[in-house]
């Protein structure tokens, strides 16, 4: 009688144990699942450049100081338009460059991961990862 109930207690301390270590594990394994896969994993799309507002070399400076002029000239003043310098036309917002660079969901996410910065657009605007 006296073994069975040590045995019995063993295997209750032996499950509670169990639970544990899998509760303290699982919490790791969700910060693994949101963490996200490595830049080398991503394939880049080809994309027409030359519909691009301006040249790729241009663009990768300064994109941010393009963004920053479209949120602020369209949203306080009003002017939607943007003019390139050959002429082009194009809506000031998010979905324009959206439009050509959505053909890689991961488009904005490759080049901030590898640049290491953290862009605050998606605050308020949909995240293309969020898209279906």
């Amino acid at each position: 009688m006296e073994v069975m109930m040590m045995s019995k207690k063993l295997l209750w301390i032996f499950a509670v144990t169990a639970m544990m270590l899998f509760a303290v594990l699982n919490v790791f394994r969700k910060g693994e699942a949101e963490t996200p896969p490595p830049l080398s994993v991503h394939k880049s799309v080809a994309i027409d450049s030359s519909k691009c507002i301006a040249p790729a070399s241009f663009m990768r400076a300064n994109h941010m100081q393009v963004l920053y002029e479209w949120r602020n000239s369209s949203v306080r003043t009003g002017n939607r338009v943007y003019i390139a310098s050959n002429g082009s036309k194009y809506e000031k917002s998010l979905n324009t460059c959206l439009g050509c660079h959505s053909n890689n969901r991961l488009f904005c996410f490759n080049c901030h991961s590898y640049a290491n910065v953290k862009p605050k657009c998606w605050n308020c605007h949909l995240s293309p990862m969020e898209t279906p």
